[in-house]
């Protein structure tokens, strides 16, 4: 995970805010690996601020919904190989617009505020 956070998050954060990392809060879910050890000390070395989530929430992550778009994506080709499941995820992944992305951001507001609505439990989202 820290080096997903090195080679990913940094760098993309750095291009999008700019240096100060006071401008931006990550927002991940209560997977373990996200909740080691290794993960936390690192973000705080980092001064990497977490929005904090409650541990029985429901994921609320917008990457899900990709995560879900390039699963159908793939499911409809007859991938054979490891070899060609990298490459198609590679290519479809690269297709993902900007469009989506924003959308997806921008509906992190309403995604809170369902949150909310529902003491914590099912959403739609």
């Amino acid at each position: 995970m820290v080096k997903i956070y090195e080679q990913g998050l940094l760098p993309s954060a750095e291009l999008l805010f700019g240096a100060n990392s006071d401008r931006w809060i990550l927002q991940e879910d209560n997977d373990s690996k996200h909740c080691a050890t290794l993960s936390k000390d690192w973000k705080e070395e980092n001064n990497v601020k977490v929005l904090p989530w409650p541990s029985v929430s429901p994921d609320q992550n917008p990457i899900e919904n990709v995560w879900r778009l390039l699963k159908i994506k793939i499911a409809r080709k007859k991938i054979r190989t490891l070899a060609g499941l990298k490459s198609c995820l590679v290519k479809e992944w690269n297709a993902l617009t900007r469009e989506l992305a924003t959308k997806l951001v921008r509906s992190m507001e309403r995604r809170v505020e369902a949150l909310i609505e529902a003491n914590g439990d099912y959403t739609m989202y």
